[in-house]
């Protein structure tokens, strides 16, 4: 059960230390280590904090965090955005997945599919594909980064501009609203203007938790991609300037609909 006062508490406390120990906190609240544990477990699916051996740090706002550690942020959102964007995919088509939470999530939707062909810069979604389905799947060449599994550089940019795709199904760091859609670093902002000139349909993958932030690389404006999948209905000014850009934003609520006139149902 939570409890929103201890939580404000250890809040406080990371930012005035930042950092929290768990042997401390449990000492303080007089609960115990487990009860802390789960405490930090929880803030970090809100992406308040960075879980650490022996407590939590404060994130790094302008560098992204492992992919390892990302998975464990907003579990059940990015299956849900898995899910929702597996609607869009027939079988039989030609799909670009780059690398990401999210992306890998939808990976985990296209086992049931058996004649896809997929390409992508991740070494984990292709191990997964690989492994558990019977899809076609290519490796894009490139320079491995430890961070994430990710394959980057020019030999990923040239690889990926020798093909058209029904779909490329792209992260992202973060939805401004006045710069659109951002990335963290170069790599990845320059695949996805690659995949989004190279397809059918460009489609972005972004949790509730990417809008409202701002990074260092602007990417792509609004007016790039055919298709937002988020997890949730996005606030009604990001909905309004997504819409005159002509996005279509699939989300839980309306997710029949959109999927039915997307497909030309």
């Amino acid at each position: 059960m939570i409890n929103q006062p201890r939580l404000d508490e250890i809040k406080r406390i990371l930012h005035h230390d930042k950092r929290v120990r768990v042997t401390e906190l449990a000492q303080k609240f007089v609960v115990s280590e487990e009860t802390i544990r789960r405490d930090l477990k929880y803030l970090e699916e809100q992406s308040v904090l960075r879980r650490v051996h022996g407590g939590a740090i404060l994130p790094v706002p302008s560098e992204e965090q492992p992919l390892q550690i990302r998975s464990r942020i907003k579990p059940r959102a990015k299956a849900r955005i898995g899910q929702l964007a597996s609607e869009l995919v027939e079988e039989g088509m030609a799909l670009f997945l780059d690398t990401g939470t999210s992306t890998l999530a939808l990976a985990q939707q296209l086992i049931r599919f058996s004649r896809l062909k997929v390409i992508t810069n991740s070494m984990d979604i292709a191990a997964l594909l690989t492994q558990q389905s019977d899809n076609a799947v290519t490796l894009t060449p490139g320079r491995v980064r430890r961070n994430d599994n990710a394959l980057i550089g020019p030999h990923t940019l040239e690889f990926a501009r020798q093909f058209h795709y029904d779909i490329a199904f792209m992260g992202i760091g973060a939805v401004d609203r006045d710069n659109g859609f951002m990335d963290y670093e170069e790599p990845e902002a320059l695949l996805r203007r690659v995949l989004s000139t190279h397809c059918r349909q460009s489609v972005i993958l972004a949790d509730e938790g990417k809008f409202g932030l701002r990074t260092f690389v602007n990417t792509l404006p609004f007016s790039a991609v055919d298709t937002l999948v988020t997890n949730a209905r996005p606030a009604a000014a990001f909905v309004a300037s997504l819409e005159s850009a002509h996005v279509n934003i699939l989300h839980p609520g309306n997710a029949a609909d959109d999927t039915a006139r997307l497909s030309g149902v």
